[in-house]
């Protein structure tokens, strides 16, 4: 699974709003209206710039988890949660402004064991209720390691539409294209509370690329020999 399945350098989710803005233009310049067709010149800009669609270079590391989008961590620590073994997880929030690209990625090679829809309120994703009480898809997922993780994608104050097609069954590679929030929202990434945090709120981060926290290294079970190099590390 990909999004979007093509390379282009702005994602199909433009089209929808650039083609009005280029029709107002050539009719306000048919018109002999030439100031008027700088307005929707410029919010044709704008989408083609909002709905960029770069590539990034992924970390080559197991146990590195990638940011899920470009923005600014707003929160980066160790959270209550359900959906862990010890009922505690390492959470980092991070907040894309209108500014920021708004593709998201996979933030581990996992294998989808879980996909909810929740419908909410649209709060300013600089709240860190928004994670909570939004609109937003909950993505649960299972590395080939068998570590767990959580994906929110969180749709904000502007943000009324999440396009992400991952459902339950799905496998997703380390920083695949996953989807895309339209205009200004949230991601979050929950992980094991052991996972090693490399980041701190404040920071400016580059989905697929920037590293957020590195996992534990799975352990074997007792019955399983241990390699010289496995025991040399200790």
């Amino acid at each position: 699974m990909n999004y979007p399945p093509d390379r282009f350098a702005v994602s199909r989710e433009a089209w929808p709003f650039l083609a009005p803005a280029v029709v107002a233009a050539l009719i306000a310049y048919g018109l002999g209206m030439r100031w008027w067709t700088l307005v929707p010149l410029v919010a044709a800009a704008y989408v083609l710039w909002f709905f960029r669609n770069p590539e990034r270079m992924t970390p080559r590391r197991p146990d590195a988890v990638v940011a899920p989008a470009d923005g600014t961590v707003v929160a980066a620590g160790v959270v209550p949660s359900e959906d862990f073994e010890d009922g505690q997880a390492l959470r980092v929030a991070i907040f894309m402004s209108l500014f920021s690209v708004h593709v998201n990625w996979a933030p581990v090679g996992a294998k989808v064991t879980a996909a909810e829809h929740f419908p909410g309120k649209f709060l300013n994703a600089m709240d860190d209720k928004s994670g909570e009480e939004n609109e937003r898809k909950v993505m649960r997922l299972e590395t080939p390691g068998g570590t767990r993780a959580v994906l929110k994608l969180v749709a904000g104050l502007v943000a009324r539409r999440i396009v992400c097609p991952l459902e339950a069954g799905d496998s997703v590679a380390h920083g695949e294209k996953v989807g895309l929030i339209r205009f200004g929202s949230r991601a979050e990434v929950l992980l094991p509370a052991s996972s090693r945090l490399q980041v701190s709120a404040g920071m400016s981060v580059r989905g697929g690329e920037t590293i957020l926290a590195l996992l534990e290294p799975s352990q074997p079970p007792a019955d399983t020999p241990r390699t010289p190099a496995q025991t040399e590390q200790e």
